[in-house]
């Protein structure tokens, strides 16, 4: 007997092959990986559902043969594992931008927003209207270089979430830990402009006996919130 129109093989894949059309370009400050990354998750996400409408539809609830048992099995398993993984990469990568820092509007929004501020005189918002930092700009200050920087940032960022959910945080917010030096030269130190202005002061700088904000800090607080809290 054949199916129903409805769910017709072509029917039903219909769009996912829209999806995975390349049409024009992303938009040039977008990031590639996740701009065709959420489509390919997309088109996952619909495959699963498709084959699992497909093989109710087809079988009718039963698995005849070795075929049957094959589809419901990518169906339900292999499509779903793939779609987990693979969403949370991108979970993972969303987390670094600053429209997600600025979600946890009764935590960070006030930061985020003194960083945007193109008046502020903050060191935050030095860096982002200067493009110092092309994206990503809070991740980039706040994550120590390298995958274990990256790994300890990911676990971190989980036990904020708990604090923002559970409401045990207070405000204003205070870091764990003094703000590293070394997140600050991860970038500035390969500056000729940096080497040539902090050459006396250099090594003991990277010894950690200056510590940058100090004398950073008084012209141009990290940030500056007034009575944003």
């Amino acid at each position: 007997m054949s199916l129903p129109v409805f769910v017709h093989p072509v029917t039903v894949f219909a769009p996912v092959f829209c999806l995975l059309k390349v049409g024009s370009p992303p938009p040039f400050a977008s990031d590639p990986a996740e701009y065709y990354g959420t489509r390919f998750l997309t088109a996952i996400l619909i495959c699963g559902i498709a084959l699992l409408l497909f093989s109710l539809f087809r079988y009718r609830g039963r698995t005849p043969g070795p075929g049957a048992w094959a589809l419901l099995f990518l169906a339900v398993v292999i499509l779903p594992a793939i779609s987990t993984m693979f969403g949370t990469m991108l979970v993972f990568e969303r987390g670094e931008k600053v429209e997600f820092c600025g979600s946890c509007h009764k935590a960070m929004e006030p930061y985020v927003a003194d960083m945007r501020d193109p008046n502020s005189k903050s060191l935050a918002a030095l860096h982002f209207k200067n493009s110092y930092i092309p994206r990503n700009q809070c991740y980039t200050c706040h994550t120590q270089f390298g995958l274990f920087g990256t790994l300890q940032a990911k676990i971190g960022g989980i036990l904020e979430v708990h604090r923002y959910y559970t409401g045990s945080f207070s405000r204003p917010l205070k870091m764990r830990e003094p703000y590293r030096n070394d997140d600050c030269l991860k970038c500035h130190a390969g500056s000729v402009k940096w080497s040539g202005n902090h050459a006396a002061e250099k090594e003991a700088i990277f010894a950690g006996r200056i510590r940058c904000i100090d004398c950073h800090g008084q012209e141009r607080p990290p940030h500056i919130l007034g009575k944003t809290l």
